[in-house]
């Protein structure tokens, strides 16, 4: 007897491919979001004044322009 080999192919569209590719990407982003989040600013309005806000900054400000 000889020894056949049956090979099975499965070919898909490209459409297919190219949403498989997009979830790829996605999946591999996902990893890399915890670097990419970006830190949340909070500001208070004290007393009964709506013309004025105090807000409490934990790093540098820097404005150019305000004189």
């Amino acid at each position: 007897m000889s020894n056949r080999t049956i090979t099975h192919e499965i070919k898909l569209e490209k459409s297919v491919k190219i949403i498989i590719g997009i979830f790829a990407i996605g999946v591999f982003l996902n990893v890399f979001s915890p670097l990419l989040e970006t830190k949340t600013a909070l500001a208070e309005l004290y007393g009964s004044d709506l013309d004025k806000i105090e807000v409490q900054l934990s790093g540098e400000f820097k404005c150019y322009g305000c004189d």
